[in-house]
């Protein structure tokens, strides 16, 4: 790209090198909407890690975020680490397709969160209360969409 040879008191266009073609600024946010979507990747295997991680580490914490408090070192507890090491396992897996810029992997990966958000919103309402259950269906419900995106 080269800029024209106009004052410096003019705006500066700019031009494809070797042609009088101008720079379309669409490619400078096609260049945006792939970091944002590179983004919302590491989003989703962050996700997947980090939630694996804390209810491996802390499943009582982690229960009681659900709505659903657990005493420590009950059968409830390691049943929810054992879905923590679930998760933190579909992170690696995530992360690995991530390091191969498979970016549809992760796409798919998190178009079925949204199966895990319909379940977790269920159990909710069976165990908890309706308001630890909203956001559970609110994520099923965008997930799809943000994955078709991330996937384009």
């Amino acid at each position: 790209m080269v800029t024209s040879g106009s004052p410096s008191h003019l705006p500066q266009l700019l031009f494809h090198r070797g042609t009088r073609q101008p720079v379309q600024h669409t490619s400078v946010n096609m260049s945006n909407q792939k970091s944002l979507k590179l983004l919302a990747n590491y989003g989703v295997t962050g996700f997947l890690l980090s939630t694996g991680l804390f209810a491996m580490l802390s499943p009582t914490t982690f229960a009681a975020g659900f709505g659903m408090p657990i005493q420590d070192d009950t059968f409830a507890a390691g049943f929810v680490q054992c879905m923590g090491g679930r998760n933190l396992t579909f992170g690696i897996i995530a992360s690995i397709f991530l390091q191969r810029r498979d970016l549809r992997a992760v796409a798919t990966m998190a178009t079925l969160l949204a199966v895990d958000g319909v379940v977790d919103g269920l159990v909710c309402l069976k165990y908890a209360n309706t308001i630890a259950a909203l956001p559970h269906f609110g994520a099923a419900a965008i997930i799809p969409f943000v994955s078709a995106w991330m996937s384009s």
